[in-house]
């Protein structure tokens, strides 16, 4: 009974001693994924090196790869964090019933939001092109770039059937302006050295388009 005992006492000490191998271990990479967009945001894509983010990290080159085989491996990483909100996004204008202008602006708003809260992250919207020169990152480049233009497009296409939108506009068009124009808008606080208010700028963005293209 005793050895029983001690038995499910030394099963109960390693399952502990892994969760906490196993919570280092996901705290490590997330480090070294935010350490990677530090680096991104400070040198840019084309200089970035394993050397530069094991530096900022403040671990070796080994350890790096202990986490991730590759650099690809560790920009699909950062890849993934930049777009972690964009389910979230999406599904609440879905569960809220927005209508479908008030879709548009909470969607914008809320990446708006996000980079204001966190400027380094904006560095990846600047280097999609130079991320689409990867055979791996340009398909998961793609597939962000696609899920919320496929998201927006179609949220206009509703407002169009209700009326809330000119009949003649093509939905494409519309989302490329929108999506370009909130690029721009990025672009130009990151050269500002975000002094303005991205959210507000954003924000007035929308508003002015949203109004030029309404139904009379």
């Amino acid at each position: 009974m005793e050895k029983g005992i001690i038995l499910k006492k030394g099963v109960s000490n390693h399952s502990a001693r892994r969760n906490r191998v196993q919570k280092s271990l996901i705290k490590r990479r997330e480090s070294i994924i935010v350490s990677t967009i530090q680096t991104l945001n400070a040198v840019g894509l084309q200089n970035l090196s394993t050397k530069m983010i094991a530096n900022q990290e403040g671990v070796s080159e080994g350890t790096l790869f202990r986490h991730f085989k590759t650099k690809t491996d560790i920009m699909l990483a950062v890849v993934d964090h930049f777009s972690q909100y964009d389910d979230a996004i999406i599904e609440t204008c879905l569960q809220k019933n927005f209508s479908p202008l008030e879709a548009i602006r909470y969607f914008y708003n809320a990446y708006a939001e996000y980079y204001q809260n966190y400027p380094e992250i904006t560095v990846v919207v600047q280097a999609y092109d130079s991320l689409m020169c990867d055979s791996e990152l340009s398909e998961k480049v793609s597939s962000i770039i696609y899920k919320r233009s496929d998201f927006i497009i179609k949220t206009i296409k509703s407002a169009i059937d209700l009326k809330l939108i000119r009949a003649n506009l093509d939905p494409e068009v519309l989302e490329n302006i929108l999506t370009g124009g909130s690029k721009e808008i990025c672009l130009k606080w990151r050269m500002a050295r975000y002094r303005f208010s991205i959210k507000e700028k954003s924000a007035e963005m929308i508003e002015m388009l949203l109004s030029s293209f309404r139904e009379n």
